[in-house]
């Protein structure tokens, strides 16, 4: 009867899964064209959309796993013969010396992040219209960066329930469901999960999908090499929470008409 049960909340959140990309992709855009139009609760409603949706995700992910807590640990999957889990141990990426070098990293993004975003204080709507070259390698994530104390706080509890729930969906239950109820190998699981990780961010266009999909790949490599879900969990809600302490900048964007479902 567990079985039966795990079978289908995991089709169930598959399904959830998809249907809300695919409705954040089409709110993204209304988002961008309710800003421009001066609502200042866009943010805050869409930030509540995803607060639902990480909490939904994660309480059905956790069904579909038995509410099993071993199962959250990167030692059930059995991946220790496989050549990514022999490259994370001779890596050492999830040493001492690695997760430095990824809290360095975290850094110099931050300070790259907040240098560009200075840069562009009280842009003006033809600044938006004239993009320069290298914002086509960047995610387009400017509009759900918050502007107001309200809004950070709100968006610091999204990025926190973000680094929670996606770890709990995409590394513990996805990896369990590929590699362990699907058969997948290892290595083949864990890239085909961030991929799938990557598309889930595909709002926030092209650049924003490989940008997730790398990501996924490191989370991955943490949660298999330190064994607990803890450490991709912390690195994932840092990652977002940068956004929190960017500086302002004009919330004006030109209008783009919202996209038809």
């Amino acid at each position: 009867m567990s079985h039966i049960v795990a079978h289908v909340a995991s089709g169930i959140l598959a399904c959830y899964v998809i249907r809300e990309v695919k409705r954040m992709r089409r709110d993204y855009a209304k988002l961008k064209f309710a800003i421009a139009q001066g609502d200042l609760e866009a943010r805050t409603r869409l930030y509540l959309e995803i607060l639902k949706f990480e909490w939904g995700s994660a309480a059905l992910a956790l069904i579909a796993l038995g509410f099993d807590k071993t199962k959250l640990m990167a030692a059930t999957l059995q991946m220790g013969n496989t050549s990514f889990a022999h490259w994370v141990s001779t890596s050492d990426i999830s040493g001492a010396s690695g997760l430095t070098a990824i809290g360095a990293g975290l850094l110099f993004s931050l300070v790259l992040m907040i240098l560009v975003r200075s840069r562009r204080r009280g842009p003006t709507p033809s600044e938006y219209q004239a993009k320069p070259w290298w914002r086509k390698f960047v995610p387009d994530v400017r509009p759900l960066i918050p502007t107001t104390r309200r809004e950070r706080w709100l968006f610091a509890a999204v990025a926190v329930s973000a680094g929670i729930c996606e770890e709990i969906v995409f590394r513990a239950w996805l990896l369990f469901t590929l590699h362990t109820s699907l058969g997948f190998d290892g290595t083949t699981s864990i890239f085909l999960a961030a991929a799938l990780f990557g598309l889930c961010h595909i709002y926030q266009g092209i650049t924003g999908v490989v940008g997730a999909t790398c990501a996924g790949v490191l989370l991955s490599a943490l949660y298999i090499g330190t064994g607990t879900l803890l450490v991709p969990i912390v690195l994932h809600s840092l990652l977002d929470l940068r956004v929190t302490i960017l500086p302002t900048t004009s919330p004006r964007i030109s209008p783009i008409q919202p996209t038809r479902a």
